[in-house]
């Protein structure tokens, strides 16, 4: 699971006070407002005030403006995604393979959650990872073995909101699609330091599902049902919906059978709970047996549909996968209780 003998992670750079020049990088404290520069203490902070003042007005333009807006971009994305002619062989063929956790090597859902199998996206690598292999990184970190750092290249996560913004940055410039992605859903709720900006998490969703990503075409179709940032259009939902479920995306691919049996496209709706349970999607394999027991599914049909459901979690299963399913539980139950 775990890269064994790595205990120290070298440091990337040193961080010196602005004011003094004094060295360290755990003693030293970020300017609350740009977090580009740093201070021994609130003395040496300012002293460096009236110098620094200016520039902290240009870091922080540069924080919440590092995406620029193209408006004239966003709607040629909008419209040639609402181009994409999808025809049925297409939508009903069977989804592309699972990607694997490039730590444990085992398959991945498509949708966090689904077998129980959440995922994390690094912004410093790009890498996708099941939280069963960062779980046992963390392990090592709270017993001292490890710094606290990336599970997979192990670059020290000790960053401030702008630098982990400047990573995601070098990742768009990179072109990757799930940068793009996260970067939307850090704008969608104003985390990072950066404010709440509907309007902005729809340009890089788009940008994002130009690229191929099934999340972000996932996250357009929520924004199309509810109307968040856009105007609501059931079919422009519907259509992201397919596009995210011919990507591999188990959720996606559920909602469209939801949205086939509420209109009565009985037949549509059981291909399409077939096709998600096969890949994980718990929720549709209820639909399934509830689709066997009224008559709308062969016995063969649902046999088939319960082996492979059953086959493709125990792929995804582990140890750690497993440890991690239960802290995350306790987690969000423990959250609940408090609101």
């Amino acid at each position: 699971m775990m890269a064994s003998g790595i205990d120290i992670i070298p440091k990337v750079c040193a961080k010196v006070c602005d004011a003094c020049g004094k060295s360290g990088d755990d003693d030293l404290k970020a300017c609350t407002k740009c977090e580009q520069v740093y201070y021994c203490n609130n003395k040496c902070r300012k002293a460096h005030l009236q110098k620094h003042k200016k520039e902290c007005r240009r870091y922080t333009a540069e924080m919440h403006n590092s995406i620029n807006n193209d408006n004239e971009l966003i709607d040629a994305l909008t419209e040639k995604l609402s181009k994409v002619v999808i025809s049925d062989d297409e939508l009903f063929q069977d989804p592309p393979p699972k990607v694997d956790c490039p730590i444990c090597f085992q398959p991945m859902p498509f949708s966090s959650g689904v077998c129980g199998v959440d995922t994390t996206y690094q912004p410093c690598c790009g890498k996708t990872l099941c939280t069963g292999c960062d779980l046992v990184s963390l392990n090592e970190m709270s017993k001292g073995n490890l710094k606290r750092c990336c599970a997979f290249c192990r670059v020290s996560t000790k960053m401030s909101e702008k630098e982990q913004l400047n990573k995601l940055k070098i990742r768009m410039e990179q072109n990757d699609r799930e940068g793009y992605a996260f970067l939307g859903g850090v704008y969608r709720d104003g985390k990072l330091k950066v404010p709440k900006d509907q309007k902005k998490a729809l340009e890089l969703w788009h940008r994002a599902a130009e690229l191929g990503s099934s999340s972000a075409h996932c996250d357009i179709a929520t924004a199309y049902r509810y109307g968040l940032g856009i105007e609501k259009n059931t079919k422009k939902a519907i259509h992201h919906l397919k596009l995210a479920a011919i990507g591999g995306n188990e959720v996606a691919r559920h909602n469209l059978g939801l949205c086939d049996y509420d209109t009565g496209n009985i037949d549509r709706a059981m291909k399409h709970f077939m096709i998600a349970a096969k890949n994980g999607e718990e929720d549709s394999l209820k639909k399934v047996g509830e689709g066997y027991k009224k008559g709308h599914i062969t016995k063969d049909e649902y046999a088939s549909t319960l082996r492979a459901y059953q086959q493709i979690v125990d792929q995804m299963k582990s140890d750690s996968r497993e440890k991690a399913k239960t802290y995350i539980d306790s987690c969000y139950k423990e959250a609940q209780e408090n609101k």
